[in-house]
């Protein structure tokens, strides 16, 4: 009885947890600070200007999904991806550290 517990354990452990992987680029409302300041359209990753503006990891040029280069003074990790925000008003946009 208790190794058939233990398979069906392993069994659901080893099936579960897989999550698709986060578009950091996909649009979405800003949250409300960014809006009281005039943004309204944000990159999955920069959508709380919280985080966003409190980035405190290293330096890096970057690059935005419409191809700007960005000189990203510091950067913070979204998921998987490095980088930092950069505001086009109303865009912000999540730029990758290159």
């Amino acid at each position: 009885m208790r190794s058939a517990v233990v398979i069906v354990w392993v069994a659901s452990a080893c099936g579960s947890g897989t999550s698709p992987p986060v578009d950091v680029h996909a649009v979405e409302d800003c949250d409300s600070s960014w809006m009281a300041n005039g943004y309204t359209q944000c990159e999955a990753a920069c959508v709380d200007a919280t985080i966003a503006l409190g980035a405190m990891g290293s330096a890096c040029e970057a690059t935005t999904s419409d191809g700007t280069v960005v000189d990203c003074s510091h950067t913070l990790t979204f998921h998987d991806a490095i980088g930092c925000c950069a505001s086009d008003a109303p865009r912000v946009l999540f730029a990758e550290c290159n």
